[in-house]
């Protein structure tokens, strides 16, 4: 495979993939709660967390409707993969009212790593990744190449790069607009909060969120910070990641992998710039782009906008 075809594939899953070639056993840093505790009241807003998924958030609470109102709690959660799930976050996600997760990972990283969910929460695949050029496998071979490769691949600027072009190809590719689509017309129809996730819960998971919040009116900059979180979420276990592969040898510069294992401003940037680019505006994008009518529009906002400003 040449670089320009991978290139084109999912540059999503590269901390799972960097985990598959070496697995890691993380201890969490703090003891569940108990179970009982998180059936009284259910986790919602800035209380939603699971331990076994450090990127998983409620994305109610944030700005919405040009700042005037704010989407509502408990309605829809963000996600990294849910594969390490401990029994109490299972219990969370009940608790949580959760009636359907969405996961857009491919079928390699589904096969691998499958979620742990509670027998009462169905899952809806809709995979986001070219299945021509699974950068999945793609980069797991690349780790292993050792750091020889990781550098003629990731190094001079390539690896953000990867990552800008991996942004405009969510907006250009008809199947990756096609299953955000669905996404959205789920949580539309959906009876009551729903979940949806990736792997790290960055990419994938932060277009669609991206996508979502423009559709409810969130100013540009709530947006963004929204988006950034997944920094801070992802920092320790990123950290525990690439110390395992220095501590093996397979990879000597650590910060050649930095611009995939985060985010940054410049890749939302560019999923943004392309929708305008191919659609002219982020409304003709929803419409166009991703199938949503106007009647879909309505029901996402009247459902998931609260009334009355930030902290009312």
């Amino acid at each position: 495979m040449t670089i320009s075809r991978a290139l084109r594939g999912t540059l999503t899953g590269v901390a799972a993939a960097l985990i598959a070639a070496v697995p890691i056993t993380l201890t969490p840093a703090v003891q569940a709660a108990p179970t009982s505790s998180i059936l009284r009241q259910a986790p919602v807003g800035a209380d939603f967390a699971l331990q076994g998924a450090p990127n998983a958030r409620d994305i109610g609470g944030v700005a919405a409707n040009n700042g005037v109102a704010q989407i509502k709690s408990g309605q829809v959660f963000r996600t990294d993969a849910l594969n390490h799930l401990t029994g109490t976050d299972q219990q969370t996600l009940i608790a949580a009212g959760v009636t359907k997760v969405i996961d857009f990972r491919s079928p390699t990283e589904r096969a691998q790593n499958p979620d742990s969910l509670p027998a009462s929460i169905p899952e809806e695949s809709l995979p986001v990744y070219d299945p021509n050029n699974d950068f999945y496998l793609f980069f797991a071979k690349a780790v292993q190449g050792g750091p020889t490769v990781q550098q003629q691949l990731l190094g001079d600027g390539k690896a953000a790069q990867f990552m800008v072009d991996y942004y405009k190809w969510m907006v250009t590719d008809p199947t990756a607009r096609a299953q955000f689509g669905t996404a959205l017309k789920d949580i539309a129809n959906a009876s009551g909060p729903v979940l949806y996730h990736c792997t790290a819960g960055k990419d994938r998971t932060g277009w669609m969120t991206a996508i979502l919040m423009s559709i409810l009116g969130t100013p540009n900059a709530a947006i963004y910070d929204n988006y950034l979180l997944s920094n801070d979420r992802l920092a320790a276990s990123n950290k525990a990641t690439m110390d395992a592969l220095v501590a093996k040898g397979l990879v000597t510069d650590p910060s050649l992998f930095a611009p995939v294992l985060g985010v940054q401003s410049d890749y939302l940037d560019a999923a943004f710039a392309q929708a305008v680019q191919s659609y002219g505006t982020m409304n003709n994008f929803v419409f166009q782009g991703l199938g949503i009518d106007g009647a879909t529009v309505g029901i996402l906002q009247a459902k998931l906008i609260q009334q009355g400003g930030i902290g009312n």
